[in-house]
């Protein structure tokens, strides 16, 4: 059962990032880069995604408390936001504000910036993965279901950072139309998965619509 859990929460957190998709706007932006920043960069990108994602997955309940936020309001409004980028993945619309440092040496390439924005955030993690993750982890409130929450996080930073190591190989085999296709493959999943939170919600906040 758990490790079922464990093997749902890491794909949930991998479909919802998309790293299949950002491959092109990953090349695009470190083309400048070369060989070794690029490495930097993933490295520095997927320990941004994975400091928040344990970070929001160990202190869900405390940061809802914080803002004074009910569970159903954020579980509905992460619904809706996971809707928004399933709607973007299916118009490949990710990328359209990241820019590529061209004519720019590799030396001189801010490879911190570029990991931590606009890479790690908001191309990879925005408010939809804010949302999801807060939410699951108060829907879980114990520490071996938060540590297990943890250890998926850490799971999907790892096969995220594995696709962003083998991006150009994938971008060769799959081609523009594979990666398309597999994009929207997750978009199905992730709109489904944001019904399914609104929902929750709705049906939580609104008794009557259970029956």
């Amino acid at each position: 059962m758990l490790w079922n859990q464990f093997i749902g929460i890491t794909m949930l957190l991998y479909a919802l990032t998309n790293p299949v998709g950002a491959i092109p706007i990953f090349l695009v932006i470190t083309r400048q880069a070369g060989s070794a920043n690029i490495h930097r960069i993933i490295v520095l990108a997927c320990t941004a995604v994975a400091v928040f994602f344990v970070g929001a997955a160990v202190l869900g309940k405390e940061i809802l408390g914080f803002f004074n936020v009910g569970l159903n309001d954020f579980r509905i409004a992460g619904g809706l936001l996971a809707l928004v980028i399933a709607l973007e993945m299916f118009q490949a619309q990710s990328g359209k504000f990241i820019q590529s440092p061209s004519g720019v040496d590799s030396s001189e390439v801010d490879i911190h910036g570029m990991a931590i924005t606009p890479f790690a955030f908001p191309l990879l993690v925005g408010p939809a993965e804010v949302s999801i993750i807060i939410t699951l982890s108060n829907d879980n409130p114990g520490w071996l279901s938060k540590a297990l929450l943890a250890a998926a996080s850490l799971s999907a930073t790892f096969l995220i950072g594995v696709t962003l190591w083998t991006a150009a190989a994938i971008e060769r085999f799959l081609g523009k139309t594979g990666i398309n296709v597999i994009t929207r493959i997750m978009a199905l999943i992730v709109a489904a998965i944001g019904v399914n939170f609104i929902m929750t919600g709705l049906r939580s906040e609104l008794p009557g619509l259970a029956g």
